[in-house]
């Protein structure tokens, strides 16, 4: 394997695919860098949220792969006690979960599972509602 993050841009296809409703997927740096309150919702953000060294053989290093996947939406209803961003929130975290768990980015990588997550995030009027899935694979030294 050439390239560590090869599995970004398969990601984002099988979202844009599998969430014709979302208004906007695309990468992010960060869950800071989510725009606080221009842009469409409900929008998808994937962010590499770092890796995992398991196994070793030789020249061989198995690790696990992390995603975060956040959901952003706007809804001003019950915006103190949250039910609205929950409601509006609830099924676009079940499709996104729908759409990768079980499914490989590509060769090498293990089936997506869903992991720990970080809690929601409010930033202006969006709330940010992160999805956390791992996969393994193997890379190789020289």
């Amino acid at each position: 394997m050439d390239d560590l993050f090869v599995a970004e841009e398969p990601i984002l296809e099988r979202l844009r695919l599998r969430l014709p409703l979302a208004r906007r997927v695309s990468g992010a740096r960060d869950i800071k860098e989510i725009p606080a309150g221009s842009g469409a919702t409900p929008a998808l953000y994937l962010i590499f949220d770092g890796h995992a060294p398991l196994a070793h053989a030789g020249s061989e290093q198995a690790f696990e792969q992390f995603w975060l996947v956040v959901v952003a939406v706007r809804n001003v209803r019950d915006a103190q006690g949250g039910a609205g961003e929950r409601r509006e929130a609830g099924p676009v975290l079940n499709a996104v979960s729908r759409a990768l768990l079980g499914w490989s980015p590509g060769e090498g990588f293990t089936p997506f599972r869903m992991v720990n997550a970080p809690g929601a995030h409010f930033t202006g009027e969006v709330a940010l509602f992160p999805m956390r899935f791992a996969t393994r694979l193997v890379t190789a030294g020289e």
